[in-house]
Parts: C-alpha cells; sequence; structure tokens
C-alpha cells in the first residue's frame, strides 16, 4: 500500500510544482504597454521566419529613423522548471528518453531530473554502413543484443529464434543513406517474410554479419528501447543471468 501511494505521490509531484511556478511567474510577468505600435512577437515566426515591414507615414528621413528603431521587443519567456524524481525500473530510461524529447519541443524549460542513481547515460553518433546495438525490454526479455568479439559480431543473445540471420529488432540496426542509395532493389518486405524474418531479410539484401559495426561499446550498453504504453512483457527473462556481461537497462 505504501509503494502505491510514494508512486503516485512522485508522478504528482512535477505536474503540481510546474502549475504553482507557472501561477507565480505569471503574476510577475509585466503586462505589454497600451500603445498603437504594431507590436511583432518574435517567436510567432519560428526560426528563419521574416518578419513583417513596419509601414507608417511617408518617405522622408523621419520614416526611415522610425523604420530603424522598429517595433518594441517582445518581453522574454518566463521559464518554466520542471522536477522529475525518478528510480530505477526496467522503463527508467525509456521513458526518461521520451519524456526528454517531449520537453526539447518546449522554449525556456529547465529541466531538474532527481535521480536515485549514482551514474548517468550517454548516447550513440556514426554509422558507415550498417551498425548495430543491443535493444531493451523487447523479445519478452530485458534487453537483447549482439555478442562480440574483437570487434565483430559473431553471434546474438536473443530469447527467440538465435538461429535467424541476423536475429535482431527493428529499432537495433542503423543503415547508411549511401548504402540504400547503392542498393536501390533493396526492399524491406511488409508482406511475404515469415513471422520475426523481416529484419534477416531486409539486412541479407545489404550487409554480412562480418561487416557489421557494433556501437554502444562493443554492444555492452542499452540506449534504444522497445517500448509501449502498457506494462512491460518479460516472460522470456531467464531466471538466472545467462549473458556474459551484466547490462543496465
Amino acid at each position: 500500500m505504501k509503494s502505491v501511494l510514494f508512486s503516485r505521490f512522485f508522478i504528482l509531484l512535477p505536474w503540481i510544482l510546474i502549475v504553482i511556478i507557472m501561477l507565480d511567474v505569471d503574476t510577475r510577468r509585466p503586462a505589454l504597454p497600451l500603445t498603437p505600435r504594431p507590436y511583432f512577437s518574435p517567436y510567432a515566426g519560428g526560426r528563419g521566419g521574416a518578419r513583417p515591414p513596419l509601414r507608417r507615414g511617408g518617405p522622408g528621413r523621419g520614416s526611415e529613423r522610425r523604420n530603424e528603431s522598429g517595433p518594441p521587443r517582445a518581453p522574454p519567456l518566463p521559464t518554466i522548471y520542471a522536477i522529475t524524481p525518478t528510480y530505477s525500473r526496467p522503463v527508467q530510461k525509456a521513458e526518461l528518453t521520451r519524456l526528454a524529447n517531449t520537453f526539447r519541443q518546449v522554449a525556456q524549460l529547465h529541466w531538474i531530473l532527481v535521480e536515485d542513481a549514482a551514474a548517468r547515460s550517454e548516447l550513440m553518433r556514426t554509422t558507415r554502413k550498417v551498425s548495430v546495438w543491443p535493444v531493451g525490454l523487447v523479445g519478452g526479455r530485458r534487453y537483447e543484443r549482439p555478442l562480440v568479439e574483437n570487434g565483430k559480431v559473431v553471434g546474438w543473445y536473443t530469447g527467440w529464434r538465435a538461429d535467424r540471420p541476423f536475429a535482431i529488432d527493428m529499432a537495433g540496426f542503423a543503415v547508411s543513406l549511401q548504402v540504400i542509395l547503392s542498393n536501390p532493389k533493396a526492399v524491406f518486405k511488409r508482406h511475404g517474410s515469415q513471422p520475426g524474418m523481416q529484419e534477416s531479410d531486409f539486412l541479407k539484401q545489404i550487409t554480412t554479419v562480418e561487416e557489421l559495426e557494433p556501437k554502444a561499446s562493443n554492444c555492452t550498453k542499452v540506449l534504444v528501447w522497445h517500448t509501449r504504453t502498457e506494462k512491460v512483457n518479460l516472460a522470456n527473462e531467464p531466471k538466472y543471468h545467462l549473458d556474459t556481461v551484466k547490462i543496465e537497462v
């Protein structure tokens, strides 16, 4: 019962704080001056948006001076402070990543993340041809990943059909655009592939297992998750740890 109350408290806390901060900022925000001059918000046009020209009066030096001064600048947007307390659980990183991508769309937002952990997460980048990495919360397991030895993929840690040519999830690989352009006949089949074989049928057309580029520290870190808005399914998770490395999800 206590755990349920605590979980609900932590879910509601950040939204309560946001509402309190917004109400406080709004009451302190100065009102715009009452003036007949036109007002153009610098945020209305977006990045690179053109501001409408100010047309007032006839030609002359006085008119040019007024145009140079321009309309009044908009007051800066008040900052929203969002506080998110979090704790370790299977979907923690996945949910925080989704929330971070949402917050990126909000101007003037300062996100404070209070995490009960000793270390923070990382990201991954470049792909020359076809790169691969672990995927969290997939196949009924906490994660699936390519097995890597000496920088090369040699097998697959998966809970379902490890005999597949590429026993990998849809979210577990990236393909360079140049590879796609160099293989115009390569297609990803919506129909005609056996269940779970779409990834293998596609990758066989453009690469081999030996050519795969392991990312995420030789496929030992989970930076991508296969999530849905439902309780996570870990039915295929082994009772005892079977992988050769310990990976945080």
